[in-house]
């Protein structure tokens, strides 16, 4: 036994990561292959040849250790069923929660924690399988290294007793939109900002990473999200993407199994599981897990032109990150005139105006007006402002005079953006001088088309004293009789368009997912609130 398992963590340590390509699986026909620009096919070192191999009757323990990427459609039981299928013993165990951290697995006072590492110190696991999270991001180091940290203590308790860890590289999101976290502590991470990324971009930067983690550790990787690039560059007609245009459709978890399938017992993916919905035909999601894992084929991962790309950047809170209007309008604007938008949030969940004045916390604002050259600018008015609250108004009032300068200096295409009002909101006040603003525990008496109203008259005011625009979202909100995620960032998108370019948007097949029917609705609404 002893000699096996020194055989196994010899086989575990034999190799570092591969960048890669392939293809897949099930019950469809093949779509005709496209003859896209062809990618860049150099091929990445190969691994030395090695005469240890796993024991055909030795049923391998692997634990899965990550978030939603990770167990969306089951794709540790979908890795289990591929190895079955093609001949290998498994036992397979997941610990995952939804935006989990590496270092939320090492701290046991996190449910993801309290589970994870209970199992690693009792029970002896041959693989542990971890996914660096998409929190790091290009834009700060802190998440990075709490990640690297925590892998470390992971691979720790692995090697006690007698495995060791793999890490699992994802891909970019699709919809370009990329978070940026600042780790206050291990397992405390707090969003700063939002960025807009090319996908191709996000991916190749995400396996950087983890190939310096699988360096840094001695392990290798499972390259997932090459494999989604070289996929998508071979089969555009696949959808390997969930609709939120982040986490996995079926098919995409099925190519990450077939990937890490590859990875683990280096050979192909022979035998098909028949199991995925809207799959393509046998082979071609297989061939690419193949391709990718042990061909050493590397995606062309070159961004398209931006030469003439649109800058915009958004302040404001959440109340529109949430509703992807960033991604929906860089749509819009592709269909409508050709052109690739850049966009940026500068955000926080409670934002008011007052949070940009400082040079040393301002939500990274300085940090993106250093860095790019903005075409548009738009600044939500805080709905912490209300009619009662005038110490609240005349702060944040003071707060825009003191930032607008450097707002004026990148553009004259400003725009203050109104957020609808609720009915009865709450009243804040400055009594304590805290930025963020004290709860009175008071409320207005008006309704949600009396503040809506209200925030309308406010921000013409700032607007006439800055010489801006205003996008008059908050009314426009009451117009749209049954607000849903999608409508609310296709209105937002719409009328940002509609503003920005003095002109209506045209009729396109970008909808965000609304019906025909909703989608002109929204735009018929954008077009009576922004153009006269």
């Amino acid at each position: 036994m002893k000699k096996f398992i020194s055989l196994l963590l010899a086989f575990l340590l034999a190799f570092s990561a591969v960048a890669c390509n392939g293809e897949g699986d099930v019950t469809t026909d093949a779509p005709k292959e496209t003859d896209p620009p062809a990618p860049d096919t150099t091929a990445a070192p190969v691994a030395p040849e090695t005469t240890e191999t796993i024991q055909e009757d030795k049923t391998l323990n692997i634990l899965f250790l990550g978030n939603s990427l990770m167990y969306y459609n089951d794709m540790p039981e979908l890795f289990a069923k591929i190895a079955a299928a093609n001949g290998k013993k498994v036992n397979v165990k997941s610990v995952t929660k939804g935006s989990a951290t590496i270092s939320d697995f090492t701290d046991e006072r996190t449910e993801v924690g309290a589970q994870a590492i209970p199992l690693l110190k009792n029970q002896p696991w041959d693989l542990v399988i971890i996914e660096p999270s998409r929190r790091i991001s290009p834009y700060e180091n802190t998440v990075k290294a709490a990640e690297l940290a925590s892998a470390k203590k992971i691979q720790e308790l692995a090697r006690a007793a007698g495995g060791d860890v793999l890490l699992y590289s994802v891909w970019g999101n699709n919809n370009g939109n990329v978070d940026e976290y600042k780790a206050n502590n291990p397992t405390s991470m707090t969003k700063v900002a939002s960025h807009m990324m090319g996908r191709k971009s996000h991916t190749k930067f995400m396996h950087e990473v983890n190939l310096e983690f699988a360096a840094a550790l001695g392990v290798k990787l499972a390259p997932a999200g090459y494999a989604f690039e070289n996929c998508i560059a071979k089969y555009p007609a696949l959808n390997l993407y969930d609709a939120d245009e982040r986490h996995p459709s079926p098919i995409g978890s099925y190519l990450a199994a077939a990937v890490i399938y590859a990875t683990v017992f280096e050979e192909n993916v022979e035998k098909i599981v028949y199991s995925i919905g809207n799959a393509p035909a046998s082979g071609v999601l297989e061939g690419i897990a193949n391709d990718t894992t042990l061909g050493g084929l590397i995606p062309d991962l070159t961004e398209a032109e931006t030469d003439k790309s649109f800058n915009l950047l958004i302040v404001g809170s959440n109340l529109m990150d949430d509703y992807a209007c960033a991604s929906v309008f860089s749509k819009l604007v592709k269909e409508a005139d050709g052109k690739t938008v850049v966009s940026q949030y500068v955000n926080s969940s409670t934002f008011v105006i007052n949070n940009l004045v400082s040079e040393k916390d301002d939500l990274g604002l300085r940090k993106a007006l250093a860095e790019t050259e903005w075409d548009a600018i738009i600044i939500q008015i805080s709905r912490r402002c209300t009619k009662s609250a005038t110490d609240v108004e005349e702060s944040e009032l003071n707060a825009l005079r003191t930032v607008m300068p450097l707002f004026k200096a990148e553009t004259d295409k400003i725009y203050l953006f109104t957020l609808n009002s609720k009915a009865k909101p709450g009243i804040f006040t400055t009594a304590g001088g805290a930025v963020g603003y004290t709860d009175t525990g008071k409320k207005e008496t008006y309704s949600a088309e009396e503040g809506s109203a209200y925030f309308k008259a406010l921000a013409d005011r700032w607007a006439a004293e800055f010489s801006v625009g205003v996008i008059n979202y908050g009314e426009a909100y009451l117009d749209y009789k049954n607000p849903e995620k999608i409508g609310l960032g296709y209105l937002q998108a719409c009328m940002i368009y509609d503003t920005i370019f003095g002109k209506a948007i045209p009729e396109t097949s970008e909808t965000n997912g609304n019906s025909a029917a909703v989608a002109k609705n929204l735009r018929e609404i954008a077009e009576k609130y922004c153009l006269k």
